[in-house]
């Protein structure tokens, strides 16, 4: 196996670790051999590999986006989680106008914090920046639910 590829071996193992009595109780929920798939999901084995249906079946039972993240970044995207399906199109704009201000305001903050006169300099706290990211996460994923649902 490639060294390149071993994060996602590695998030999926790291996966069915967690999952209820282990990477054997995942086998066992997946009809695999826990002894196989234990190799399946040890990065560092070289006879047996995980294939892409067995990673979409653990990404599907545990609902855990580690292996689509780290399939992801292999090209440089990201995944985002979408907001709750149940939501309508109507609650879903009053969010993203509500998250587009509260990210402005944010925006607002940094700019005012940049400038030589403030306290912070040019550094955002860690705790700052922590909200900024939250902040930003929100809006991305209202806006993808939007055009999820704009696009029927």
């Amino acid at each position: 196996m490639s060294s390149r590829y071993i994060h996602i071996t590695a998030a999926a193992q790291t996966i069915a670790k967690s999952y209820h009595n282990g990477i054997a109780g995942l086998a066992m929920v997946m009809r695999k051999s826990p002894t196989i798939f234990a190799n399946k999901l040890n990065p560092n084995c070289e006879t047996n590999q995980l294939t892409l249906e067995e990673a979409a079946e653990i990404t599907d039972r545990t609902q855990d986006p580690a292996i689509a993240d780290a399939l992801a970044a292999l090209c440089n995207r990201v995944t985002v989680a979408l907001p709750d399906a149940e939501i309508t199109l109507k609650e879903l704009s009053r969010e993203c106008c509500r998250l587009t201000t509260e990210c402005g305001d944010v925006a607002r903050e940094i700019s005012e914090a940049e400038q030589p006169e403030s306290e912070w300099g040019e550094r955002v706290s860690p705790a700052e920046a922590k909200r900024i990211e939250a902040a930003l996460w929100d809006l991305v994923s209202v806006t993808m639910g939007m055009i999820q649902r704009v696009r029927g």
